[in-house]
């Protein structure tokens, strides 16, 4: 009989032992990784919820980098613009100068020298690339120059194909929220291009025309009302642009907002009360010693005991 009796407290002191260390490395555990769910079986609600919030969380986070990723061809599409309206206020300047009955033949020929510069400018700006070396106004095409250059590198002779735009129509757009898909640039048609497919009346045709009608001597009042369109088109694409820059901005700020929320509620289900569980891992300790003290006294024992 007392063996049987020493058998089972040896086995019931091994098991209360055992469950002793297991929950004292469980506590271990939770102290080191600071969090209170482990497994789903620790809290199968909290782990749920916690999962959910988890792809919420991501979910954000990809819509926060897909608007700094927008926000960024943004802004470089605003600095080209920006140089190309400047481009275009100097170019009207030239020709108002170049429109008065006191300038020469001499004085017109130099104006147009100026006005070549500007127009091989502007073709710069129009192939501007973004932070990827993609070419930032051709559409969904941007992995070449949205406008090839003259093949001779000169923009004098005719028009027809030396101002091309070879990108696409369509923008490329970046999901910036469940429901809102934003624009990352505009397209060089939309910017440069004008109604004549040859060109003659993009941005590009009005200088090449200005400086032609400069050279021969012809009235530039065609080529200052010209200038107005091109410009009122760069401004009309800076305005939209301004807006998808200020609706990112709002967007921004209501996803960090939520960001903040969501993380709030996964750390109120998932993070560990440190006070609490150092408190318990000092109990629980405890009762492990005392389970090992326990489980060498028992040990010691043998039939001899009891003779």
């Amino acid at each position: 009989m007392n063996r049987i009796s020493t058998a089972l407290f040896h086995e019931r002191a091994t098991a209360s032992m055992l469950d002793n260390q297991s929950r004292l490395s469980k506590t271990q555990l939770q102290l080191a990784t600071g969090k209170r769910i482990l497994t789903p079986s620790d809290d199968p609600s909290g782990a749920t919820r916690t999962l959910d919030l988890q792809r919420y969380l991501d979910t954000n986070k990809q819509f926060l980098s897909n608007m700094d990723f927008a926000r960024a061809r943004l802004e470089t599409q605003e600095t080209a613009l920006a140089s190309v309206t400047d481009l275009l206020q100097r170019a009207n300047e030239l020709a108002i100068q170049g429109n008065n009955v006191t300038a020469s033949p001499s004085d017109r020929a130099a104006i147009a020298i100026e006005v070549d510069q500007l127009l091989e400018q502007m073709l710069a700006l129009a192939n501007t690339r973004d932070s990827n070396g993609e070419y930032l106004f051709g559409g969904l095409r941007r992995d070449a120059t949205a406008f090839p250059s003259p093949a001779d590198g000169l923009f004098y002779g005719p028009l027809d194909g030396q101002f091309t735009y070879q990108g696409t129509a369509e923008r490329r757009s970046i999901q910036v929220s469940e429901e809102r898909l934003i624009a990352d640039a505009d397209t060089g048609q939309d910017i440069f291009m004008g109604a004549n497919a040859d060109g003659s009346d993009s941005a590009f045709g009005v200088l090449y025309e200005l400086a032609a009608d400069l050279r021969s001597g012809a009235s530039l009042s065609g080529s200052i009302g010209n200038i107005k369109l091109a410009m009122d088109q760069v401004l009309d694409v800076r305005a939209r642009s301004g807006a998808r820059l200020n609706a990112l901005d709002d967007l921004g700020n209501v996803n960090q907002d939520l960001a903040v929320t969501l993380e709030s509620q996964l750390s109120e289900i998932q993070d560990l009360d440190y006070a609490e569980a150092v408190s318990r891992m000092n109990r629980q300790l405890l009762a492990f010693q005392a389970a090992q003290q326990s489980y060498v006294r028992l040990a010691q024992l043998s039939l001899f005991n009891y003779l």
